[in-house]
């Protein structure tokens, strides 16, 4: 009894210390956005700034992810729940992709975007190619019983979760609708210029639940080739934006408003560099892409797979999270 006591003491007081990191590393995290955008030039000093034109909602979803993610994760813990299915690297992982995301939707970087598309870009792009993966690959899916997969939340996901859905939604937002107009709209509409990071970062994590095949249950391309195929079509409207971008000589395409541009260089060069990044930037979804084209041929030749899917599809017990 004694030992079970000295157990959850230990325990308490390891989240105890866990929050205690998490204030200390919030007041850090403070005085680097407040250095960052009196460097762009913004009135950093002023509550009026940090109380109304700092956008709070990411910081407060963020945080609110965060404590549900370690809450469940101690629960689990606490029953004794197998630490491979939950382990450090989950939350680094997931942890990592939070606080990346939070950097690129809400930080001083957007003191910068109206000066320059290379950073816009990188700031949307960073969401889906980054920052969703590492949330993704964070989650331990494998915990997650479908049959209880159930409420409003899980039906829009499920949903959205269908590949033609999926599919529409993408076209609309890089085929349609592409980079070049969202950040003309946005740097002159509020909203979206707030709400944009979030669809990229949601579409992003859609497209890699899909991928890894994270929730079987759920509406699912089935095979590597399917898979492949669908991935490389987005990656491929997203990286022919970029060549259009690199290649073209006129000035009118891009539409950041700030003189001088970043770095002082013109907005050719800028839009040149914008494109380039957008392209590199593309680099952990072609490898997703080439991952699916290889079980595919290993598939084709015969060569056996001893877990297809790596530990989101293995099968456990009805754990709850």
């Amino acid at each position: 009894m004694s030992g079970t006591g000295t157990m959850a003491c230990e325990d308490r007081n390891s989240r105890a210390w866990r929050w205690v990191g998490v204030a200390l590393l919030g007041i850090v995290w403070v005085g680097v956005y407040y250095a960052g955008y009196a460097a762009a030039g913004l009135d950093a000093v002023t509550w009026r700034f940090w109380m109304v034109d700092l956008n709070p909602v990411p910081w407060l979803a963020g945080l609110a992810m965060l404590r549900v993610y370690m809450v469940r994760r101690d629960h689990y813990r606490a029953r004794g729940g197998d630490s491979r299915l939950w382990s450090a690297g989950h939350v680094l992982s997931f942890v990592s992709g939070l606080l990346l995301t939070l950097a690129l939707w809400e930080s001083p970087l957007n003191g910068f975007v109206g000066r320059s598309m290379t950073l816009y870009t990188v700031k949307l792009m960073g969401e889906f190619e980054f920052a969703a993966p590492l949330m993704v690959l964070g989650i331990p899916f494998s915990l997650v019983d479908s049959v209880r997969v159930k409420g409003p939340w899980w039906s829009i996901l499920r949903v959205v979760h269908r590949p033609a859905v999926t599919a529409v939604a993408l076209s609309i937002i890089l085929v349609l609708w592409d980079m070049t107009d969202q950040m003309a709209l946005g740097l002159h509409n509020a909203l979206v210029f707030g709400l944009l990071p979030g669809v990229y970062l949601a579409l992003g994590m859609v497209v890699w639940m899909q991928s890894l095949r994270a929730l079987p249950a759920f509406p699912n391309l089935r095979n590597h080739l399917r898979k492949g195929l669908y991935v490389w079509a987005m990656e491929f409207a997203m990286m022919a934006m970029g060549t259009v971008w690199f290649w073209s000589a006129m000035k009118g395409m891009n539409p950041s408003i700030g003189t001088p541009l970043v770095w002082g260089m013109t907005r050719v060069a800028d839009m040149h560099i914008a494109g380039a990044v957008m392209t590199g930037l593309s680099l952990p979804t072609m490898c997703l892409v080439s991952w699916h084209f290889w079980q595919w041929i290993s598939g084709v030749v015969g060569v056996s797979e001893s877990d297809e899917y790596g530990d989101y599809s293995r099968p456990v017990g009805r754990q709850e999270l």
